[in-house]
C-alpha cells in the first residue's frame, strides 16, 4: 500500500514535480542552515501536521512515509517540532539522515527513532518538556513521494512532569508560528469518535488559514466510531466545509504498536475497512491513505507552482540587497600583516572619534547636549543640584539633640555642651553626601558608554562581529572602571566624616552662638536654649556642606 501511494504519486505530471519539490527541499536544506536574520521574508512551501494529543497524528506520518519510525507511548510524544523531509529515489535502499548528524546515515529505522527521542530529550529534557527548536530528518526511499512535513506537537491541556503551567498556550502559538504563513499547507487531523465541531486541529486551522483554503482535514480512527455511526457527512464536507476536502484514514491502535504489527498489514486492513462498508462507498477518493498521499503531493505542486513567482521575486530581492551589503565591505586583506594593518587604522579611527567627541571636536549637534558638553552639564548643573537639594538640617529634631546631650553624659548628666552628640549628628548629615556622588559618577559612566557607542565609525559597520567585540571590550572596561570610581567617592565621604574640622572662619560654637542668640532675640536660659544647640549644629552642618560641596566640585 505504501509503494501504491508513491505510485499514485508519481502518476501525476512528473517532469513539473520532479523539479519542483526537490528544488523547495534544496531550499529548505540551505533555509535551515541560516539565522533567523538572515531566512526572514522567505517563507518556503511545506505541510504542517497539527492536532490534539494521542489524535493519531504521528500514525498518519508513518503511513505515509510507510515505517515505523516516531516515537509513541499513551502521552505526549512529540515535543520539538520534527521537519521531516521525504526524498523519493530509484534505488531499493532506505535510509535516514540527521541535519544534527551530517554525513552519518542511519539505516535502521529504529535508530531513527532513538535518536529522535535522544535529541529530544537533549533540549526539552526527560521529563515530558516541550522544546521549539527543530529537529530535522531527511528520509530516502524509493516508497514515498518528495514533500516536506512537519510534525509539531500535540495540543495538551493539563500540564504533566516538567511541563509549564500555561504549556497549552505555548504549544497554541508554537503552531500558529508556522501555520499562520501563506506557505503553509496544514494537514488539520482530527479524530473521529470525537465531536468534529469541537476539534482543537480545526479550531486553529481557522485562526491560520480563515478561508479555509490551505486546510486539509484528516479524519482518523474510523474504526472505532461508535456502531451504528459513520463519518460519512464529515467526509463530504457537510459538517465543517474545507476546500481542500477531507481524507479519512484508520490508524494501528496501539495494541498494533505494541505487537508490532506493520505499517503494511495496517494499510491492507485499511483497504479492507473502506471496501466492506456500505457507508463509504462512493467515497473512494477520499478515503485511505494512498489517497491522502495523492491529494497531498497534487495540492502541494499546486500550492508551489503558485508561490514560485513571488517566492523568486523575494529571493532575488534578498540577493540584491545581500550584493549590495557585500559590496560595501570593500576589499579584503589577504594577508596576515594587511589585517593587521586594517585593524589598526580602525582601532585608531576609533580613539580619534571618541576622543574628539570628549573634547568637542567632532560635528557639533544643535539639538541636544553630546560628549563633553554633556559631561560638563551632568557636574554643573545635575551634580551641584542635587547637593544643594540636601539640607543639612534635615532629620535634626529638638528631640534628636537633647537625646544624644543626655546620652552622652552618662549617669551625671552634662553640664557642658559635649562633643560626642555634635560629632555624631554632624556625621550623619554629611553621609547623606554619598548617594548623589555615587549618581553623578554612574551618570558619567552612562555618558561615557553612549559616547562609545555613538563613536563606532563607519568602517566598523563592515565587519560586525568586530563592531560588537569593541563594543562589549569597551562597555567592560568602563564599567571596571566604575567600580574603584565608586570606591574611591566612598572614601572621599568616609574621611569627611572622619574629621570635622571646628577651627574653620565659618564654625559657629562657643561664645558666637550666645552673640547669634542674643541678635535672633533668643532666650539664654530655660528648656527653648536647646534650639541655640541645634543652630550650632545646623549652622556647622550648613558650613561643612558647603566646604565639601565646593572640594568635590
Amino acid at each position: 500500500m505504501a509503494d501504491s501511494a508513491a505510485a499514485a504519486a508519481a502518476a501525476q505530471p512528473a517532469t513539473v514535480g520532479q523539479a519542483v519539490i526537490p528544488l523547495v527541499n534544496r531550499l529548505q536544506d540551505i533555509m535551515a542552515r541560516l539565522d533567523g536574520a538572515a531566512a526572514a521574508g522567505v517563507e518556503l512551501p511545506q505541510v504542517a501536521a497539527i492536532g490534539g494529543q494521542s489524535s493519531g497524528k504521528s500514525s498518519v506520518l508513518e503511513a505515509l512515509v510507510g515505517r515505523d519510525f516516531l516515537p509513541r507511548g499513551p502521552e505526549i510524544c512529540t515535543r520539538r517540532p520534527l521537519v521531516l523531509q521525504l526524498v523519493r529515489h530509484s534505488a531499493p535502499e532506505e535510509w535516514g539522515e540527521f541535519l544534527h548528524a551530517p554525513g552519518r546515515r542511519f539505516d535502521n529505522f529504529e535508530h531513527i527513532k532513538r535518536e529522535i527521542q535522544s535529541e529530544t530529550d537533549k533540549e526539552a529534557g526527560g521529563n515530558k518538556g516541550v522544546s521549539e527548536k527543530q529537529i530535522r530528518l531527511k528520509i530516502f526511499s524509493p516508497n514515498v513521494i518528495d514533500i516536506t512535513l512537519v510534525d509539531l506537537p500535540g495540543i495538551t491541556r493539563v500540564p504533566v512532569g516538567d511541563q509549564p503551567s500555561d504549556i497549552e498556550s505555548r504549544i497554541r502559538t508554537m503552531i500558529m508560528q508556522y501555520i499562520k504563513h501563506p506557505s503553509c499547507i496544514i494537514l488539520a487531523v482530527s479524530p473521529a469518535n470525537a465531536d468534529l465541531a469541537n476539534s482543537d486541529a480545526l479550531q486553529l486551522a481557522r485562526l491560520g488559514d480563515p478561508d479555509g483554503s490551505r486546510t486539509i482535514g484528516v479524519i482518523t480512527k474510523l474504526d472505532i466510531m461508535d456502531r451504528g455511526t459513520d463519518a460519512r457527512n464529515f467526509l463530504l464536507g457537510n459538517v465543517i466545509p474545507l476546500k481542500l476536502g477531507y481524507v479519512g484514514i484508520v490508524n494501528r491502535s496501539q495494541e498494533d504498536i505494541n505487537f508490532n504489527r506493520s505499517i503494511k498489514d495496517a494499510l491492507a486492513f485499511e483497504e479492507k475497512f473502506f471496501s466492506t462498508l456500505p457507508a463509504y462507498n462512493g467515497l473512494s477518493q477520499c478515503c485511505g491513505v494512498p489517497q491522502l498521499a495523492k491529494k497531498l503531493n497534487m495540492i502541494l505542486l499546486k500550492h508551489i507552482t503558485d508561490m514560485l513567482p513571488g517566492l523568486k521575486s523575494r529571493i532575488n530581492a534578498q540577493l540584491v540587497a545581500v550584493a549590495k551589503e557585500h559590496a560595501a565591505y570593500g576589499d579584503t586583506a589577504e594577508s596576515t600583516a594587511g589585517q593587521g594593518v586594517k585593524l589598526l587604522n580602525i582601532l585608531g579611527k576609533y580613539c580619534e572619534a571618541f576622543s574628539s567627541m570628549v573634547e568637542g571636536k567632532n560635528k557639533v549637534s544643535t539639538d541636544q547636549l553630546s560628549g563633553g558638553a554633556r559631561i560638563h552639564y551632568i557636574f554643573q548643573s545635575i551634580f551641584v543640584k542635587s547637593l544643594e537639594e540636601v539640607d543639612p538640617c534635615k532629620n535634626i529634631s529638638d528631640e534628636d539633640i537633647r537625646t544624644s546631650i543626655q546620652n552622652s553624659g552618662g549617669p551625671k548628666g552634662a553640664m557642658f555642651l559635649p562633643e560626642v552628640p555634635f560629632e555624631i549628628l554632624v556625621r550623619r548629615q554629611i553621609g547623606r553626601l554619598l548617594d548623589p556622588s555615587l549618581q553623578c559618577a554612574k551618570f558619567i559612566y552612562d555618558e561615557l558608554v553612549k559616547i562609545s557607542h555613538g563613536c563606532l565609525t563607519s568602517e566598523l559597520q563592515k565587519y560586525p562581529i568586530l563592531k560588537r567585540r569593541m563594543g562589549e571590550s569597551v562597555s567592560n572596561f568602563l564599567r571596571d572602571g566604575l567600580r574603584p570610581a565608586e570606591t574611591m567617592i566612598t572614601h572621599i565621604i568616609e574621611m569627611e566624616m572622619d574629621y570635622i574640622n571646628t577651627s574653620h572662619s565659618s564654625f559657629v560654637g562657643g561664645s558666637k552662638v550666645v552673640e547669634l542668640a542674643k541678635h535672633e532675640g533668643l532666650p539664654l536660659r530655660g528648656p527653648t536654649s536647646l534650639s541655640a544647640h541645634k543652630i550650632t549644629y545646623c549652622d556647622h552642618a550648613c558650613q561643612i556642606h558647603i566646604i565639601r560641596k565646593r572640594e568635590i566640585t
